[in-house]
């Protein structure tokens, strides 16, 4: 269930009492232009009955906490607007309500205690109130990934207090968590802008975050701009030195510059961290077959073709054998190759140069 239809949902656990426009006129002191439905916690109104108590003798405070409770749990409820003039006509409601939430914080019932101060933040906004709202939503999307979606709905509405950087940190560490690097980088760097603490923590996390987009940076540019990835992958290895995948993309950088010797370099030390990564069997196929080992070359690409039936790795070997003069086992690699896809460009070209053979 989408989270606010699940805190609409929990006003069905309220008691909402009718009460006379005079009888609430009379109650909260304040005038009342009709007849209300004032909300009161099912929890407590059930414990008061318990104890002997008649419905006369409710205390205001049940009250209170069933506005509060409405406000944050259905920002559209018919009587918000005179939930709110009632709330701030009685006298301590604010502090009345911050000692409830601490309670239900105390129990961990961390979904009520939300909802009531999402109430109180519709009575007063500041930093206070969004830094628990935003705390509040740590814990409780451990419970359900849905809450990240109100947690980015809170932290838009913070950003909109001047000078508040809290609200980039959260979202720093949300777009991270989403795959959103760059986003990641922007909002850690607008928190420490707007006067967030730098703490090592908080710069490890940066760094990280300035790593990860340099390294999607690099790898959009290997092919248009060798030089440029190469550049900037180098030095990445220090950081990223366990990482089979960056030394791959070193690799295709080298082939692409034609220094060949280098990219198996760096293929090698790929393999030596991971040897199932079947891309790096092929770039060493190519650049072998670059360097004419032709020989070597066959024997990378026949491992990568047992791995993916490729019909790009089988026409490599098709030209492989031939340039070693083996023709047979260039025939039998060009109708495995038909057998994957005939109207290939590449199947159809090599027939054509084959023909004869």
């Amino acid at each position: 269930m989408e989270i606010n239809a699940h805190f609409k949902s929990k006003l069905s656990n309220l008691l909402f009492l009718e009460i006379e426009k005079n009888r609430g006129t009379s109650i909260f002191k304040t005038n009342i232009n009709e007849d209300i439905y004032i909300p009161i916690a099912t929890d407590s109104i059930i414990q008061k009955v318990k104890n002997g108590e008649t419905v006369e003798k409710i205390p205001i405070g049940f009250f209170v906490e069933g506005m509060f409770f409405v406000l944050g749990a259905d920002e559209e409820f018919r009587y918000n607007e005179t939930y709110k003039e009632l709330i701030n006509n009685v006298p301590k409601s604010i502090e009345f309500i911050k000692g409830r939430i601490a309670e239900k914080v105390k129990n961990n019932n961390y979904e009520d205690a939300y909802i009531m101060l999402k109430g109180l933040n519709v009575i007063e906004k500041n930093k206070e109130i969004y830094d628990k709202l935003i705390m509040l939503l740590q814990n409780l999307k451990e419970l359900n990934k849905s809450y990240v979606d109100e947690e980015l709905k809170i932290i838009d509405e913070a950003k909109l207090i001047e000078d508040y950087a809290n609200p980039y940190l959260y979202e720093a560490f949300i777009k991270r968590d989403k795959g959103d690097y760059d986003g990641a980088l922007f909002s850690i760097n607008t928190y420490i802008a707007k006067g967030g603490e730098e703490t090592v923590e908080i710069t490890e996390f940066k760094n990280s975050l300035k790593t990860v987009t340099n390294y999607d940076k690099a790898k959009k540019l290997v092919y248009e701009e060798p030089e440029k990835a190469l550049a900037i992958l180098i030095p990445l290895t220090r950081e990223l030195g366990d990482n089979a995948e960056i030394y791959y993309h070193i690799a295709v950088g080298y082939r692409i510059l034609e220094n060949h010797d280098k990219a198996i370099y760096y293929l090698e030390k790929s393999l030596e961290i991971d040897s199932s990564y079947p891309e790096v069997f092929n770039e060493l196929g190519i650049n072998y077959a670059s360097l004419e080992n032709f020989e070597s070359a066959i024997q990378y690409f026949r491992k990568v073709f047992e791995a993916t039936k490729s019909i790009e790795v089988c026409t490599n070997l098709v030209m492989c054998y031939l340039n070693i003069g083996d023709n047979k086992q260039a025939k039998i690699h060009l109708e495995i190759a038909k057998k994957i896809d005939a109207k290939d460009e590449i199947v159809i070209q090599l027939e054509k140069m084959m023909k004869d053979f």
